[in-house]
């Protein structure tokens, strides 16, 4: 494993970098050899969401040694990356982060898995350059918010926007987060809950309003519409809404792992890299 420093469209990135075969993996390691040669050793690149850095995909990336290159990124403005002077924290301007790490590391065409917002993310850059993405794993996706009708996003997301915009901000953030924790483990509480302790308010706000206006839905059909993409959701029980990705479009397939929070990397870390790896190694 290799940790470096990637200049980014808004500042350096922190990356770490597990290679598929090398001295840090296991004696006698080869990658897995697939039946189609055009996917042999595709790398892994994994990125988180709000509040968290790459060491939340320490089970990803230690499964995939030997197997294949995986590669963890820290957002802009989360662990060792810098922020953004401009604040500017929209999936679109965090995928062309995800991007440049992806040019200066030389891999043209990966599977992309981002978790929360990451997913966000994930989707911005795949549906921009479909070409670079072999196949898009989405860990428990947000909903759709931009299709919540007019009337409901008065109700409920201008009031939520002006909370984080007053002074007690931050306890409207750590309550956001203590609902998605229903059925975590104590030790990915304990986690998430520093993690929000710890979170600025401008990229807690940032982020909260572009997470409401994404158009998710059409991001992934944007991605689906190229030829031979393929996109796969590992998602939480309580992932299950009518604005789910999932439900509103169902040509996205889907696994759920049982007993975890919105945080399942965390709450069920083996068995979330287990089902990740199942699905890349599928036909």
């Amino acid at each position: 494993m290799r940790s470096l420093t990637v200049a980014g469209p808004a500042g350096a990135l922190h990356v770490v970098d597990h290679p598929a075969v090398g001295a840090d993996s296991p004696a006698g390691a080869r990658p897995v050899a697939f039946a189609d040669p055009s996917r042999e050793a595709l790398p892994l690149v994994l990125v988180h969401g709000m509040v968290a850095h790459a060491d939340f995909w320490e089970a990803p990336l230690a499964h995939a040694s030997g197997r294949r290159r995986a590669v963890a990124i820290d957002l802009r403005g989360h662990g060792a990356s810098e922020p953004p002077a401009d604040a500017d924290y929209a999936p679109s301007a965090c995928a062309a982060d995800v991007l440049a790490v992806l040019d200066a590391l030389a891999l043209p065409r990966v599977a992309l898995v981002g978790h929360s917002y990451g997913a966000l993310v994930a989707l911005a850059a795949a549906a921009a350059h479909p070409e670079r993405v072999a196949r898009l794993v989405l860990a428990d996706p947000p909903r759709d918010f931009s299709q919540v009708p007019a009337a409901g996003k008065a109700q409920h997301f201008t009031p939520y926007i002006a909370a984080l915009e007053s002074d007690g901000w931050r306890d409207t953030a750590v309550a956001t987060f203590d609902e998605a924790l229903a059925g975590s483990t104590p030790a990915t509480r304990e986690t998430i809950l520093a993690g929000a302790a710890a979170t600025t308010q401008d990229r807690m706000l940032g982020m909260s309003r572009h997470l409401l206006e994404f158009e998710a839905a059409n991001a992934l059909d944007r991605y689906l519409a190229s030829p031979g993409a393929r996109a796969h959701a590992l998602l939480a029980p309580s992932n299950a809404w009518p604005l789910s990705l999932h439900v509103l479009r169902p040509a996205l397939t889907s696994v759920v792992l049982p007993g975890t929070s919105h945080w399942l990397m965390l709450d069920a870390p083996s068995a979330f890299a287990a089902a990740l790896e199942a699905w890349l190694d599928a036909p």
